[in-house]
């Protein structure tokens, strides 16, 4: 398939020949990067990046003045800290950005079979495919790029997909190909009879929005043909093929045109809340640092000014400038650049060791959680809101038929039994695993015959079709699974990143494979309706394998098949048979199907039974009444159903179970069948308290030769061009009406483990919730209560299905207002928000977003439902943007379409998912289950921002202690530009002397017990919004290394006197007091590290008496060895002298008394801390307990190391509740 140039500005067109393969650079290729930087800009990009941190910008700029300067302290000082941090963090990003571009490589190499132009099939990498190529997609693959489907394994050219990846929804969509093209169901057929043109507009982001034409020449006579397209023709990037053995389909959007990729944004660089606080420390810093300076030029030049043994000199602006600056140079350690790459380090280690933690291992996809990004790992513990996708994230995608309530009670199905259910009060989550019902189960003699004829209808109203298991079935030789096992094979040899050769010694699949598995089912139906009439035994159905477009439809047929009641699908005469415990056939003729849709809410069949003694013809006979089998939601089935008294009935038996059971002519059996509307509310509530999809099914009586004007009247809408769907509307509403209703049922949506207890922790850690899907209304609604995002009884307020800006403007002040009211009443009452797409279009509007967001931060949760990935973006950057300083918001998601939000959160956390891993390629974090965000958020983000937060003020006090001490010497010095250390010291002092124990501190450092993180989570409360970095805290820090730096320097100072020391000692030289104050700061700084640790493990010991040991034989190698760098021969001798006669006690004495005197306040400090703020001994706590207080933990283990303030408490808020009931 060629192409050529757009022939309009909102057209592309497509040709399907060889000489068009020359305008193939007119689009994009189809290949997707996810990495942020390319090859060959990558040194440059990252020194941009590097360059916009403060300390990195400062230090460039101190190694810029020392070359226009006569330095004070040697460029080797502030040239190679600098050089080391540079090429550290260079060296990680690499590295990350390394795994983000072989992620890319592993999908952009999977092999995809295309058909060329003689027929054969060839294969080509993902990234190799190009608008016009004709691919072939197997059952279960997903589709490499944006497909036009031209025809499929079924002879009706329709297949069928999931979009959980793109909109969340599960159900499978049903796509047709022209009909024009449908029968080329082969590769040879496709090169030799399709010669065609596609012209179709061009991309844009709207995934259900596509219009176009297909142009088909006859070869033969030349003439041409033209078909429109639609979204029912056009496969997406990243939806699966399912239930579907095989489609051959046109390439009409690569790489950056498809839709999911314009539904995506750009991966960009972010910076955590603790680096950005940092930031403002290091300008406050930096402007204290300026004033300092100013200060001291200033007095230097007074002083010379009035000294009379100072030759006078005449004061110049570029006199001044030099002193100002070689001020700045002298000082300039203050900002502490090596604490940029003790942060890079302790988070490049500590990203490995959360993915190496095997508590998030996850053993059933055999994956360990990933780190994309390790910049941000502190900021899992400061989330505020999550958002949550629904599809894939909270659940597994798995429905199960859990309850059935008709006239006769309400039964449980378990185990493949039926259980009558007694009264079942409890509505908590947990009495859903554990109801109360009888110990055994119904057998099929004592099942009810209301419930039997529910169980009928389920096994029937639906488009389920039935094939039998493929592996038992063999089609010329070969097997469609021998097929897609090769190219299984395949794609694991394509990884090594080398083009296979063309064509394939296995036949391409063809629609004989469809045919013969359709075939068997069709002789099994058969021949269970002939086992059943001779009394003969039957298969029970387990080969069946049934293929569903709503997997609510699956679970009905596979739970009525589990209890006895067998669909076998059509058999040769196109009846739809179904068996009963083995002891009965029945067949009914299938007249119609009325497709489910949103307006709607349900769905339809017409079917009519095969009476005893009646031709066994599929054709509708007019002498016999038929039936309508409806079944949706409750709203709208109630609003279909008939008044009791007014239920039609049959003048006699006519020995079908459906018929007699629900229209006989005895009014003892109709009653006890039919339900009324308030019993059908009443089941519905009790069913939904459960967290349950609740169905509601009804029936309707056709009278002999009722059918024929309602189905002329159906065919004639179905036909109508001018008002297709108004007609359409019209004519489902005259038959789907008068429904006598026959019971309710309950699906769960089976939720991944743990998923109510992970979300109650995470709510009770002070974060809100939010649910962001695709998915329609109900089903989102209902999950909500079943995983506990809304929690048990909790009423919702629903702002949907706004047509207007002034309707929805309306809705949210009306409940705004009654918000206000209970909040002058001084009532607390709770509710959760819903909100759907279109209606957040309204009220995401520059005059609706403030009542939008006050209605949202009053609920207790928030679900938006029917969102667009876009939208999902859009409500992320709105909360992140409400108020300042911005929330911290973590979106978490599964799919294609949350890549979106994953993108633009502070943190993006992506899963493994089912249908792609698109967000975990894009994500910050990647885990394999729901389950271990509790872990990930609760124990390694406390950690990680503990850490972080006490590395930053820890090298903050450190440098302050150590500029400090050089200021104050500068004073003694008459403010000349002198340093009280050698270069040797200004060089070791942060980069070797005082950063092995602060990397091991800020990797291993564990202020709570693991178990006590994860059982009580108003610890993360108590961190949240950044507590540790709060002004109170840094000059908390910052005071006590004024303390520190004026008991050391001063009491240095009076230690080196003359009348203290030895005339001609050591301690009275230059070098021999800078020495001996440098030892004095090492100590204090690093014992102070220990005060500052709860967790003194071995290695944490063990590295900082190393760090001391090698810092004194460093020290004394400096006395002995001249080091080849400026300064170096400076201390020579110097350590030899203090360590020797009176200079050695003066020097034991100094240390002793000095670090008592010193660290006496953190000492105090420290014991008012941990007396003042414990957690309680008792091991009890739980989740529950939480808002009590922290429950679990060691005596004496600090909350915090300051003051705990109050989360913000919120005003009360009425709970408006919208029923259908």
């Amino acid at each position: 398939m060629g192409r050529g140039k757009p022939t309009q500005q909102d057209k592309t067109k497509l040709k399907y020949n060889a000489e068009a393969k020359n305008t193939l650079k007119s689009y994009g290729n189809n290949k997707i990067r996810t990495t942020r930087y390319r090859w060959y800009s990558f040194v440059l990009q990252n020194l941009h990046e590097q360059a916009q941190r403060v300390a990195n910008f400062y230090c460039i700029c101190i190694v810029v003045i020392q070359l226009f300067i006569e330095s004070p302290i040697s460029p080797a000082s502030s040239v190679l800290p600098l050089l080391f941090v540079i090429f550290l963090t260079m060296f990680k990003e690499g590295y990350e950005d390394f795994l983000r571009h072989r992620a890319d490589q592993e999908n952009n190499h999977k092999p995809i079979e295309v058909v060329d132009e003689t027929g054969a099939l060839v294969t080509k990498r993902s990234f190799e495919l190009v608008v016009g190529d004709i691919v072939l997609v197997c059952n279960g693959d997903t589709f490499p790029c944006d497909i036009v489907v031209l025809s499929s394994s079924e002879s009706s050219g329709e297949c069928f997909v999931t979009t959980a990846s793109l909109d969340g929804e599960t159900n499978l969509k049903r796509l047709y190909a022209p009909p024009i093209t449908r029968e080329l169901d082969n590769p040879s057929d496709i090169a030799k009879s399709l010669l065609a043109t596609i012209v179709c507009q061009q991309p844009v982001q709207d995934i259900y929005e596509f219009t176009g034409q297909i142009i088909v020449s006859e070869i033969v006579t030349g003439t041409e043909s033209t078909h429109s397209l639609n979204s029912e023709c056009l496969l997406l990037r990243g939806a699966r093929l399912h239930n579907t053995d095989f489609i051959y389909g046109c390439v009409v959007y690569t790489g950056h045109d498809t839709k999911m990729s314009l539904n995506t944004r750009k991966k960009k660089a972010k910076f955590s809340q603790v680096e950005r606080k940092l930031n403002t420390f290091l300008l406050l810093y930096l402007l204290g640092l300026l004033l300092i300076c100013v200060a001291y030029t200033v007095l230097k030049n007074l002083f010379k000014v009035r000294a009379w043994y100072i030759h006078s000199r005449k004061i110049t602006p570029w006199y001044v400038t030099q002193d100002l600056l070689a001020f700045i140079v002298l000082f300039n350690h203050a900002v502490p650049i090596s604490l940029y790459v003790t942060m890079e380090l302790q988070k490049f280690i500590g990203s490995m060791f959360f993915g190496c933690d095997l508590e998030l291992y996850d053993a059933e996809i055999d994956e360990r959680a990933l780190v994309n990004t390790s910049n941000i790992l502190e900021e899992m513990g400061q989330i505020e809101y999550l958002f949550s996708d629904k599809t894939g994230t909270l659940t597994k995608n798995e429905m199960s038929f859990q309850r059935l309530a008709v006239a006769d009670g309400t039964f449980l199905l378990r185990d493949s039994m039926l259980h009558p259910l007694y009264e079942v009060q409890a509505t908590r989550l947990h009495d859903l695993r554990s109801p109360r019902f009888s110990g055994a189960g119904l057998s099929s003699t004592k099942m009810p015959m209301t419930v039997q004829i529910l169980l009928i209808f389920l096994a029937l109203c639906h488009t389920v079709r039935v094939e039998q298991d493929p592996d038992a079935r063999h089609s010329l030789g070969i097997t469609l699974m021998d097929y897609i096992k090769k190219q299984n094979r395949l794609k694991r040899r394509m990884k090594g990143g080398f083009k296979l050769m063309p064509s394939s010694k296995v036949a391409p699949p063809s629609k004989e494979w469809t045919y013969r598995r359709r075939e068997s089912a069709i002789l099994s139906a058969q021949e269970a309706v002939c086992a059943v009439n001779r009394g003969s035994e039957i298969d029970s159905g387990e080969d069946y394998e049934y293929q569903a477009s709503s997997p609510d439809e699956k679970a009905f047929v596979e739970g009525c098949r589990d209890l006895g009641i067998i669909y076998h699908g059509q058999n040769k005469r196109q009846l739809q048979v179904v068996t009963l415990f083995g002891r009965r056939g029945l067949q009914y003729r299938l007249l119609d199907v009325l497709e489910f849709d949103a307006n709607r809410k349900c769905m339809s069949i017409i079917v009519q039974p095969v009476l005893q003694g009646e031709d066994e013809t599929p054709d509708y006979v007019p002498e016999k009444p038929a039936l309508v089998l409806c079944k949706g939601a409750d709203s709208s089935i109630l609003a279909k159903s008939a008044p009791l008294e007014s239920l039609p009935t049959l003048p006699e038996p006519m020995g079908d179970p459906l018929l007699d059971g629900l229209f006989a002519p005895s009014e003892e059996v109709q009653t006890r069948a039919a339900l009324s509307n308030n019993r059908v509310c009443e089941n519905v509530t009790k069913l939904a308290s459960f967290g349950l999809r609740t169905l509601v099914e009804g029936v309707r009586l056709l009278r002999p030769a009722e059918w024929l004007p309602l189905q002329q009247e159906l065919n004639k809408a179905r036909t109508n061009m001018e008002d297709k769907a108004g007609a359409l509307a019209k004519a489902y509403q005259s038959i789907e009406r008068d429904l006598m209703l026959i019971g309710c049922t309950g699906v769960e949506d089976k939720l991944q483990d743990d998923v109510p207890e992970t979300l109650i922790a995470l709510r009770q850690a002070g974060i809100q919730i939010w649910v962001l899907t695709g998915d329609k209304e109900e089903t989102a609604v209902n999950v909500s209560f079943l995983s506990g995002h809304f929690g048990p009884g909790l009423s919702t307020i629903h702002v949907t299905k706004q047509n207007n800006l002034l309707e929805c403007s309306l809705t949210l002040q009306t409940q705004l207002n009654a918000v206000e009211r209970t909040c002058q009443e001084s009532i607390r009452l709770h509710y959760g928000l819903v909100v759907d797409g279109q209606s957040l279009n309204f009220a995401l509007q520059a005059t609706q977003k403030h009542k939008f967001l006050l209605l949202c931060r009053e609920a207790d949760a928030v679900l938006c439902c029917r969102l667009t990935p876009i939208q999902k973006a859009e409500v992320v950057r709105v909360v992140k943007h409400s108020r300042s300083p911005p929330p911290i918001t973590c979106a978490i998601g599964d799919g294609a379409n949350d890549v979106s939000m994953i993108l633009e959160a502070h943190v993006g956390i992506g899963l493994f998912g089912k249908e792609g891993r698109q967000a975990a390629r894009a994500s910050d974090y990647v885990i394999g289950k729901f389950r271990f965000l509790k872990r990930t958020l609760l124990f390694h983000g406390c950690n990680f921002y503990w850490r972080t937060a006490n590395v930053v003020l820890y090298f903050f006090y450190k440098n302050l202690v150590f500029v400090l001490a050089q200021a104050y010497f500068g004073v003694f010095s008459k403010f000349a530009t002198q340093t009280a250390f050698s270069s040797l010291y200004l060089l070791s002092y942060n980069v070797i002397m005082t950063s092995s124990p602060i990397i091991i501190y800020g990797i291993l450092e564990m202020p709570f017990p693991e178990e006590v993180l994860q059982d009580t989570p108003l610890i993360y409360t108590t961190l949240s919004r950044n507590r540790l970095l709060s002004w109170k805290n840094f000059f908390v820090w910052n005071a006590f290394g004024l303390w520190h730096s004026i008991v050391l320097f001063f009491g240095c100072y009076i230690l080196a006197t003359e009348g203290v020391s030895r005339p001609g000692g050591a301690i009275e030289s230059l070098h021999g007091f800078g020495s001996m104050l440098f030892s004095f700061i090492f100590l204090v700084v690093t014992i102070k590290l220990i005060l500052i640790t709860y967790s003194l493990n071995a290695l944490l010991l063990l590295t900082i008496g190393g760090t001391v040991l090698v810092t004194y034989t460093v020290l004394v190698l400096f006395s002995h060895v001249a080091i080849p760098v400026s300064g170096g021969r400076d201390l020579l001798g110097v350590w030899e002298n203090l360590l020797r006669g009176p200079s050695a006690m003066i020097n034991l004495f100094g240390h002793a008394l000095l670090l008592v005197l010193a660290l006496a306040p953190d000492i105090v400090y420290r014991v008012y801390v941990d007396s003042c703020r414990v957690l309680p001994a008792s091991r009890g706590g739980s989740l529950r307990g939480s808002e009590t207080g922290a429950k679990s933990g060691s005596a004496g283990r600090p909350l915090l190391p300051h003051s705990i303030s109050k989360r913000e408490t919120r005003p009360t808020s009425l709970a408006y509740s919208s029923t259908s009931c």
